[in-house]
């Protein structure tokens, strides 16, 4: 009988090389939510409202008015309403979470390799 066990593989990844990749699964996965939105409940395809984008992107409407006044994302107003292009929310949620991936990556443990 062929009884192998399997030992756990590790790979050494550079930080900037965890930080992209972390930062890279972050942004498929606030796009997938998007996407999930927009199928099931949104009659603007491309666009999202303000509340809208808050609640997928769970982010707060204080700090969305924030980034639209320090122009960090560019609405389009249609019938008085704020609306934040799909794209654009995805890139600024990224920015946003960006100082917490660093702080989060401080403090996992580091090895020297000689």
């Amino acid at each position: 009988m062929n009884d192998k066990t399997t030992t756990p593989t590790h790979a050494l990844v550079g930080l900037d090389e965890l930080e992209r990749l972390v930062g890279n699964y972050f942004l498929l996965q606030q796009g997938f939510r998007l996407f999930e939105y927009l199928l099931s409940q949104s009659d603007y395809p491309l666009y999202l409202s303000a509340a809208s984008a808050c609640e997928v992107l769970g982010l707060q409407s204080e700090t969305l008015e924030m980034c639209r006044k320090r122009r960090l994302i560019r609405p389009r107003i249609y019938r008085r309403q704020f609306l934040y292009s799909a794209y654009d929310l995805v890139a600024l949620s990224g920015k946003l979470n960006r100082k917490r991936l660093r702080r989060l990556l401080d403090k996992v443990p580091k090895v020297a390799v000689e």
